[in-house]
C-alpha cells in the first residue's frame, strides 16, 4: 500500500491508475483494459480540474488584484493545438526574448479593469481577522474571503449564545448564587 498524500505520489497521475498498477498480471487483459481506461478518465478528470484552479489562481493573483510587484501577463491563443507553434510557441519566445533583452514586448499584455475611484492606499484593520488591509480591492476580496467569513461566523455564533442566555437571565433564572445567569460575550 502507497500514501498518495505525501510526496511524488500525490502528483496527478499516481492514485488514478493505483487499481490498474495493483491488478497487473493478477486480472484478465478485458478487466485489466477497462482499469486503464477508468485510470485514463480519471486522469483527464483531475487534469482538467487542476487546470481550472490554476487559470482562477492566475486571475486573481496577477489581473484581479495584482500586488505592487506583479510581471505582466501575456494572453495567448491556444485552442486550436494543430497551430501550436505559430499561435503559442513562437509568440511566447519572443515575449521572453524582448525581456531577456530589455526591449518592448511584440503584444500587449493583458489589462485588468479597475475602478478609477478605487483608492489603493487606504488602510483598514479588520478586528474580526486582527488583519491590516491595504487597498480597496483587497479590502473587498478580504471581506469574501473563507477565513474572514469563517471569523464572522464564529463570532455571530458567539453573540446568539451570548445573547440567548442573556434572555435567559431576563426571565429570571437564577444560577446557585441567586444571581442571574449570564455568559460573558468576548
Amino acid at each position: 500500500r502507497q500514501d498518495y498524500q505525501h510526496g511524488i505520489f500525490q502528483s496527478i497521475g499516481f492514485k488514478e491508475f493505483h487499481e490498474y498498477l495493483i491488478s497487473e498480471g493478477n486480472c484478465s487483459p478485458e478487466t485489466s483494459a477497462l482499469l486503464l481506461e477508468k485510470g485514463i478518465q480519471a486522469l483527464k478528470q483531475v487534469t482538467k480540474r487542476y487546470a481550472r484552479r490554476q487559470n482562477k489562481w492566475v486571475r486573481n493573483r496577477f489581473l484581479r488584484r495584482p500586488g505592487p510587484n506583479v510581471p505582466p501577463v501575456f494572453g495567448l491563443e491556444v485552442s486550436d493545438v494543430l497551430r501550436w507553434e505559430e499561435d503559442v510557441l513562437k509568440p511566447a519566445l519572443e515575449i521572453v526574448e524582448s525581456f531577456i533583452q530589455g526591449r518592448e514586448p511584440p503584444a500587449e499584455p493583458v489589462r485588468m479593469q479597475h475602478d478609477a475611484s478605487e483608492n489603493k492606499r487606504s488602510h483598514r484593520v479588520c478586528e474580526l481577522c486582527d488583519r491590516v488591509i491595504i487597498g480597496d480591492r483587497e479590502w473587498a476580496a478580504h471581506t469574501r474571503s473563507k477565513s474572514h467569513l469563517h471569523h464572522l461566523k464564529k463570532r455571530r455564533k458567539l453573540e446568539a449564545s451570548g445573547h440567548a442566555a442573556g434572555t435567559e437571565g431576563d426571565r429570571g433564572s437564577t444560577g446557585s448564587s441567586g444571581q442571574p445567569s449570564s455568559l460573558p460575550v468576548q
